[in-house]
């Protein structure tokens, strides 16, 4: 089983969809548990894309998940992006409410 398929299991059989409008649009994040919904916009340099992400603080309220899960879940979250936007080829860094992909 792939490291992707095993986060995923992990997280509830979790997966991610994309909408776009042009240079930006929505990315869904859809589990067992929950779903939310953050938007994504391109970046520029060597910056793929920009994913606004909550908080610590507004975590558990904008994706009913516990805190605990939130590293786990945006580190599954740039690499199913990595893996679909990038040819599995690229780099994450998560910020306070950013999280870039690289190439």
């Amino acid at each position: 089983m792939t490291a992707l398929r095993e986060q995923a299991k992990a997280l509830g059989n979790a997966r991610i969809r994309y909408t776009s409008e042009g240079r930006s649009g929505n990315l869904y994040f859809e589990s067992d548990e929950t779903t939310f919904n953050v938007w994504w916009e391109f970046g520029g340099g060597d910056a793929l894309a920009i994913i606004n992400i909550p908080t610590e603080q507004t975590w558990e309220a904008q994706t009913k998940l516990p805190l605990d899960k939130r590293d786990a879940v945006l580190d599954y979250i740039a690499a199913q992006v990595i893996h679909d936007q990038a040819s599995g080829r690229g780099t994450f860094e998560i910020s306070n409410n950013f999280l870039t992909i690289y190439k």
